[in-house]
């Protein structure tokens, strides 16, 4: 049965996918249309059957039926991340066993975790799924490519694609733990990825520690900003652009670059995407903007103008392609996302963020209600926490205990500080950053 469904899934994901296919030369009018028909349906959805959106709407005194256009939409209120950890319970739909429901978590870069429960119809699975292969398959990525993500989640193994998805069109994709770069390096090499999908962080430090041996005719990154300096070194070691993709774990992809490398395409079928001032306005094309996110396919738990912490430069331009899908300029990032060892290695963060997440957080999401991680030594590091609604004092050893198990397996004998703190700052964008070096200026 469990085969069967998925199946089902990829039989749904194949028909949304050449759906979007498409859909992506067509009038940006009429994809302005058809986006507006979900966001109202969204809309409707949750005033009726969410009980945080139904107070929500009723304290500002609106009603689905006032939103009658894109810009109506600034009516509603802003969605913080605190907002849904305060209101988890009634964030979800009326009436259905969470215990049943599949769900994501998110770390987040503002160091907030949360829990996102998923609409778990195969409607849904399967336009996740046709979003993704979409994607891929505008930037060249073929059913018979061996496939290979490096996931910053925890895990102890490989998990290796399953072939039968590529009866379908699908990728099988095989995903492989963020090991220690040596180990990394050697199992990719005996892999081979034709396309390997990377935190451009990650890519970073491998080419750093000596990347060699590998050589895919594919690389996509995301999860961070992808710098400058990230695609100097993926041309030098591959001789390729890689190709950047926006998403999230609460909205999936959201966006992408194509081979002409003029932006983000941003894929109106799936979300409404808004980029905002401090005041809540809409920024003009290539003003700097916070970026606001509502999607048309959880009705489990739907986001609706949600805070993602992402700051971004819309345009207007028109991309060379031809695509209609309006273009996010760039995403604006940051440069000091990696750790300093004693003996002048630079790594990930992720590898730190992956000790206290993945590997504690994850199981005790209401523990901390926010974290950051600041380096001001290249042997000390400081954890900064504030208490979560579930918090327990032995959630701090466990911690401790993770990050030190992670820096023996980078070989570095690294300080702990660990500090509970009332509040964290947000810095002048308005993003709280989970990790801060004071050691790379």
């Amino acid at each position: 049965m469990d085969k069967l469904r998925k199946l089902m899934a990829e039989s749904i994901a194949n028909y949304y996918m050449c759906q979007l296919k498409k859909d992506q030369w067509k009038d940006l009018r009429y994809l302005k249309v058809i986006q507006f028909k979900k966001l109202k349906t969204v809309l409707k959805h949750a005033y009726y059957y969410i009980p945080y959106y139904h107070k929500l709407f009723k304290s500002v005194n609106i009603r689905p039926n006032d939103i009658r256009n894109l810009d109506d939409v600034k009516k509603i209120p802003l969605l913080s991340k605190n907002a849904v950890q305060q209101n988890f319970a009634d964030m979800v739909v009326n009436g259905v066993d969470v215990s049943r429901l599949p769900f994501g978590v998110t770390s987040g870069s503002t160091g907030i975790p949360l829990k996102i429960y998923r609409d778990f119809s195969f409607r849904n699975f399967g336009y996740y799924n046709a979003v993704a292969r979409y994607i891929y398959s505008e930037c060249g990525v073929r059913p018979d490519d061996n496939f290979v993500t490096v996931w910053g989640r925890d895990s102890k193994s490989i998990r290796w694609g399953k072939k039968y998805v590529r009866l379908w069109g699908g990728v099988s994709e095989t995903v492989v733990p963020l090991f220690t770069p040596a180990r990394l390096i050697r199992i990719l090499r005996l892999i081979k990825p034709d396309v390997l999908s990377i935190f451009p962080s990650v890519l970073i430090t491998l080419v750093n520690y000596g990347f060699f041996g590998v050589s895919p005719r594919v690389v996509f990154t995301g999860g961070e900003v992808v710098t400058e300096h990230c695609r100097e070194l993926c041309r030098k070691t591959f001789g390729l652009e890689p190709f950047e993709v926006y998403g999230c774990v609460e909205f999936g992809n959201l966006a992408f670059e194509c081979n002409e490398h003029c932006g983000l395409h941003m894929i109106t079928n799936t979300a409404f995407v808004e980029f905002v001032d401090d005041a809540g306005e809409s920024v003009s094309p290539t003003e700097q903007g916070e970026i606001v996110i509502t999607s048309f396919s959880n009705y489990v738990m739907p986001l609706i103008r949600y805070r993602i912490g992402d700051i971004g430069i819309p345009t207007d331009e028109k991309c060379s392609c031809g695509r209609s899908w309006p273009l996010i300029k760039n995403i604006q990032g940051r440069t000091d996302d990696y750790l300093v060892l004693p003996n002048g290695r630079k790594f990930s963060h992720f590898y730190i963020k992956r000790a206290v997440f993945h590997k504690i957080l994850r199981y005790n999401i209401f523990a901390f209600s926010q974290y950051q991680i600041i380096q001001d030594r290249k042997d000390h590091i400081i954890l900064k926490i504030v208490k979560g609604r579930e918090f327990a004092p032995k959630i701090l050893e466990q911690v401790k205990k993770s990050l030190k198990e992670e820096f023996s397996k980078l070989d570095a004998h690294v300080e702990i500080t660990i500090e509970v703190v009332d509040k964290i700052p947000m810095g002048r964008t308005g993003k709280r950053k989970l990790f801060i070096s004071k050691i790379i200026q």
